[in-house]
């Protein structure tokens, strides 16, 4: 296996609170049905969860050489989690195809938040 490039992202909650509370269509512009469920039923910790998951986006696309907007699209990264709590990428729609083109296997993230800030880094696989 061969890294093809990595990323990482910082993000103030507040930030993306804000965002949510001011402008309704947010959650759906960034985040996939599957991802706004899972993060508002984490109740007291969903601001946190939103703002891991939209550090992730923009860690993935780091990690795949492309600002978002071009070929990798906000709503098109999905942050998932497996049985065990663990989070994972699905990539849907122009960027899956991004990553099929440039012969890709994986992509690996991590991600962590306190009450002010959520943090998120990825690794993105070669075959």
């Amino acid at each position: 296996m061969e890294i093809f490039g990595i990323g990482s992202d910082i993000i103030e909650v507040g930030r993306i609170k804000n965002a949510i509370e001011k402008h309704p269509r947010f959650l759906k512009k960034i985040f996939t049905g599957k991802e706004i469920l899972y993060c508002q039923s984490r109740k007291d910790n969903k601001y946190q969860s939103f703002a891991s998951r939209f550090a992730a986006k923009e860690a993935v696309a780091k990690s795949l050489h492309q600002g978002l907007g071009k070929h990798i699209f906000f709503n098109e990264i999905e942050i998932l989690n497996n049985e065990f709590g663990n989070p994972y990428v699905v990539l849907h729609g122009n960027s899956y195809l991004y990553f099929l083109t440039n012969k890709l296997k994986d992509i690996k993230i991590t991600m962590s938040s306190t009450k002010d800030y959520a943090v998120a880094c990825a690794a993105s696989v070669k075959e």
